[in-house]
């Protein structure tokens, strides 16, 4: 892979701020003649001394904002490839501000988040130094596009989910953090809760039809995500085992039952049981909808929260199988 032209975005909260050294670990090795890379904190800062570097100053803009600042402006200058050092969240928000662009630069995720899971990850942060030009393989990878009352918000490459609270790091561990304040900044830790009313429904939309999902306390989480093509013989994934059988690049889990959650109480969980989930497949066209959320839960995109929720909001989450350019190991170099 040609990547004269680098570009550089590092989420400098991401892994408890490691994401530093592994940014320049990851320059140094791909060895770029020329590197564009956000100010101060977004990446500058640890890369000096490294390839000649053209700084790009994203102030005033804060948070989320600027990081998609950065990767519109990279794209528009024509970087080969642009290095995501970061989370599953990072990498959706650059994906989301490429996702219009008619030169769209493959991205090169570096993982040093709290989860890194998703389809756009390339390698761990402490694989970095490992990382060679002629070692990456671009390729497009599906995902999800989700949104609220008809106005698309942002993508997830591995789940889109309605909750309280998402998953992040505190003094290097994981926690269940508030989502209300996620969309500040700040991590607080929180307890799940439910996320349904009396009025909560799921429904999917297929070539005009309306099939009911789930409503009211059978909704106590909503994850819609991607099949693993792992679960292809594991019967015991049940639903999602069908839409990895069916090609389906999506489905929808709605539980009665918490299951985005860092603590379990064993007692408390035994004598809740059984767990009763509903399963409904997102073929390209479909259309998941949601409606009558408790107030203050938010839609959640790859652990980004997008919007906090009011009982009267529809939620909507489509899929699509190329949605964005990633770059892989070759095999041989895993």
């Amino acid at each position: 892979m040609n990547l004269t032209r680098l570009g550089v975005i590092v989420n400098p909260r991401a892994g408890d701020g490691q994401g530093g050294r592994a940014a320049r670990a990851a320059v140094s090795a791909l060895a770029p003649a020329h590197v564009l890379v956000g100010a101060g904190e977004m990446g500058a800062d640890v890369l000096v001394g490294e390839a000649p570097i053209q700084v790009l100053e994203w102030s005033p803009r804060t948070g989320v904002e600027r990081t998609r600042w950065l990767a519109t402006q990279m794209a528009a200058q024509g970087v080969d490839g642009l290095l995501v050092v970061g989370g599953d969240g990072t990498l959706a928000d650059v994906a989301w501000a490429l996702r219009e662009s008619a030169s769209a630069p493959a991205l090169i995720g570096l993982g040093a988040g709290t989860a890194n899971v998703g389809p756009l990850l390339t390698c761990r942060a402490a694989e970095a130094a490992a990382l060679r030009a002629d070692s990456l393989v671009c390729e497009d990878v599906p995902g999800l596009i989700a949104g609220v009352n008809g106005r698309d918000l942002g993508l997830g490459f591995n789940d889109v989910v309605v909750d309280a609270t998402v998953l992040a790091t505190v003094d290097g561990a994981m926690v269940n953090v508030d989502v209300a304040d996620k969309l500040r900044g700040l991590n607080t830790p929180r307890a799940p809760i439910p996320v349904h009313t009396s009025q909560t429904e799921i429904w999917r939309m297929r070539n005009g039809t309306k099939q009911v999902v789930a409503s009211a306390d059978q909704v106590h989480t909503v994850i819609v995500g991607l099949p693993d093509p792992r679960f292809y013989g594991k019967a015991i994934a049940g639903g999602a085992l069908l839409s990895s059988m069916l090609d389906e690049p999506a489905g929808c889990l709605v539980c009665d039952h918490l299951l985005i959650t860092v603590h379990i109480d064993v007692a408390a969980h035994a004598a809740s049981e059984p767990v009763v989930s509903r399963y409904a497949g997102l073929a390209e066209g479909d259309t998941l909808h949601g409606r009558g959320f408790r107030a203050g839960v938010a839609l959640c995109a790859d652990g980004n929260p997008l919007q906090c929720l009011q009982p009267a909001d529809v939620i909507h989450v489509r899929a699509q199988r190329r949605l964005a350019r990633a770059c892989r190991l070759r095999r041989a170099d895993r």
